[in-house]
C-alpha cells in the first residue's frame, strides 16, 4: 500500500522518521499537512534509509503515486476544522484502494468515512486501527477472585514512560526497537498508540481504556495478557510504552492522575525505566527527585531520561484551561543536556543521531547478558 499521509502533523513525525520499521506491505508515498500547521514546505528524513519526504500543503500538489490514504492520530480544536479535513478525505475515496484509519475522529466523521468505503464496494477497503481488537486470551466477563495473584514474567521488561503527554515516548520506543533489532534481538513490544500493528507489534490493549472495567481487573488482565504475549512470541525483551502522563501536572491539569502507569507497574515488574520529560533546566537534584518518586511509587528508579524540545507555557495554559506547549530548536536541547553530561542519571535527546544507540547500550549493560540475552 503506497500511502498518502493526511493530515500530517507533529504527532505523526515518528511514524515517518521510522518508516523503515513498517511492515513490508506499507510504504509512505507522500505527506500533506494543512496550511497553518507549520509543517508544509519542510522535508522529513527517514532515519534508516536517509530518504527525504517533502511535506505538501494541499493534496492537489502531490506528484507521487499513491493508492491508499493513511489517517494518523491528530488533534484539532473545533469541530468545523475536523469536518473540513474529513471532506478532503472523502474526495479521495473514489480514487484509492484503501483507507487506513488510526485516528480518533468524532463518531459521525468516523462513520462517514467507513460508509463511503462500504459504498465503494470492493474498490476501497476501510482498515480500522482505532479500536484494536485483542486476541482472545481471556474473557472480560469471567469473575476475578477477591485476592487475585499475578503471574511473574520470565523475560526482561523495559518501560518507556512520560512525565507528561507529548514528550516523544512513541518515537523513543521506535528508536530503541530499531537499535535492538539491528543487534539481532527478538523484541515483543506494546506501543502507546493505535495502529502499532503497522510496525509489527501490539497497540496498547483496549480494555485498559474501558470505564466498565475496574482498576484491579485491569491490573490482572494486563498481567495475564502480557504473559500470554511473552509465551507466544518468546522474546529476548519486552518493550512497553505507557500512554498518558505518569502523574497530574497540578491541581488544574490532572489527566488521569497517572492511573494507567500505576496499573501497568502493578501488573509487571520493569527491569528498565526510560522517562521522557519536557524541556527543562537540568539539575542533578531534579533528576534524582524524579527517579526517587518513581522508585517509591512504582518500585523502579529511572535509568535514563529523554528530554523533548517542548515545554509547558504555564501562564497561557491557565488562561486557556488546557495545556499549551511551545517548542525550541532541538539543538538547544542537546546543548542543555551537554551541560549536565556528568549527571548521576543519563539524560539524552532520543531524536538526536546516535543518542538511542547509547541508551540501548545502557540497557544491555544493566541486564545480565548470560541470564537474559541470547541472540538466536
Amino acid at each position: 500500500m503506497r500511502m498518502l499521509v493526511f493530515p500530517y502533523g507533529r504527532d505523526c513525525e515518528p511514524i515517518v522518521r521510522h518508516a523503515g520499521l513498517l511492515e513490508p506491505c506499507y510504504e509512505i508515498a507522500a505527506l500533506v499537512s494543512p496550511g497553518g500547521w507549520g509543517m508544509a514546505g519542510k522535508d522529513i528524513t527517514v532515519v534508516d534509509s536517509g530518504a527525504i519526504l517533502p511535506v505538501y500543503e494541499k493534496i492537489q500538489e502531490v506528484t507521487e503515486e499513491f493508492d491508499s490514504l493513511f489517517i494518523p492520530p491528530f488533534e484539532v480544536f473545533g469541530k468545523e476544522v475536523e469536518n473540513r479535513l474529513v471532506d478532503e478525505m472523502l474526495k479521495l475515496i473514489p480514487c484509492i484502494s484503501h483507507v487506513i484509519y488510526a485516528s480518533r475522529l468524532a463518531g459521525e466523521n468516523h462513520k462517514k468515512l467507513e460508509e463511503a468505503c462500504l459504498l465503494a464496494g470492493d474498490a476501497c477497503s476501510f482498515i480500522d486501527f482505532s479500536e484494536y481488537k485483542e486476541p482472545k486470551v481471556f474473557s472480560l466477563a469471567e469473575p476475578i477472585e477477591e485476592y487475585p495473584s499475578l503471574i511473574p514474567l520470565d523475560v526482561p521488561v523495559a518501560v518507556v514512560a512520560g512525565w507528561w503527554e507529548r514528550t516523544d515516548k512513541f518515537e523513543v520506543s521506535l528508536a530503541l526497537r530499531e537499535q535492538f533489532l539491528k543487534r539481532g534481538y527478538h523484541v515483543s513490544q506494546v506501543g502507546s498508540r493505535d495502529g502499532c500493528e503497522m510496525f509489527g507489534f501490539h497497540s496498547f490493549p483496549s480494555f485498559m481504556f474501558r470505564k466498565d472495567v475496574d482498576a484491579v481487573a485491569k491490573i490482572i488482565y494486563f498481567n495475564r495478557w502480557i504473559v500470554e504475549v511473552a509465551r507466544k512470541e518468546r522474546p529476548d525483551l519486552l518493550l512497553i510504552t505507557i500512554p498518558g502522563a505518569i502523574q497530574n501536572f497540578n491541581e488544574q491539569f490532572t489527566r488521569g492522575f497517572g492511573m494507567m502507569h500505576h496499573q501497568v507497574f502493578q501488573a509487571v515488574a520493569p527491569d528498565i525505566l526510560v522517562m521522557c520529560t519536557f524541556y527543562m533546566s537540568v539539575s542533578k537534584k531534579i533528576l534524582e527527585d524524579m527517579s526517587r518518586f518513581c522508585e517509591y511509587r512504582f518500585g523502579v528508579p529511572v535509568d535514563a531520561f529523554h528530554m523533548s524540545n517542548l515545554y509547558i507555557d504555564v501562564n497561557e495554559s491557565e488562561v486557556q484551561n488546557r495545556i499549551i506547549t511551545k517548542s525550541i530548536y532541538r539543538e538547544n536541547v542537546s546543548e542543555a543536556i551537554a551541560k549536565e553530561a556528568a549527571a548521576s542519571i543519563p539524560v539524552f535527546n532520543g531524536l538526536g543521531i546516535g543518542e538511542c544507540t547509547r541508551v540501548a547500550e545502557l540497557i544491555l549493560e544493566k541486564l545480565d547478558p548470560e541470564e537474559f540475552w541470547e541472540v538466536v
